[in-house]
């Protein structure tokens, strides 16, 4: 099955110094609440600001190792696929299925750098730049 991708349109949104490693960065784009994390080996990657299970905000979220846990319930994720690790990988599959959207995956934005300038790609149609 073939998919269809939409266009996507760049916003700036930091600089690379912005961005500390093991910490979220919370950026607006396309007004969305964004967080911007980098790994140990200086990617940077950008999800969504809320949490899945509560749609609190993960501006205050610890990353270690490549995995991001929300300050609010603890639960975690991959920051490169965003997918969920706590719960969903620990309770037995009946329970997870029971947690339904709680567990569903922080969805991920494509990243570039352009002259020390992070830019998140998004979906051409709502997005307004931000110059940082």
């Amino acid at each position: 099955m073939a998919t269809t991708r939409r266009p996507v349109q760049y916003l700036a949104v930091a600089y690379t110094r912005d961005i500390p490693a093991g910490r979220v960065y919370p950026v607006l784009a396309g007004g969305r609440e964004l967080i911007l994390v980098r790994d140990g080996e200086g990617n940077v990657y950008a999800l969504d600001g809320l949490c899945p299970h509560q749609r609190l905000p993960l501006a205050g979220a610890e990353v270690w190792k490549g995995v991001l846990e929300c300050p609010w319930h603890h639960f975690q994720y991959d920051v490169c696929t965003g997918e969920n690790l706590y719960p969903r990988r620990v309770y037995p599959a009946q329970l997870a299925a029971r947690l339904g959207d709680h567990v569903r995956p922080l969805r991920i934005y494509p990243v570039r750098t352009v002259d020390e300038q992070i830019q998140v790609g998004m979906p051409e149609a709502g997005g307004s730049p931000w110059t940082p």
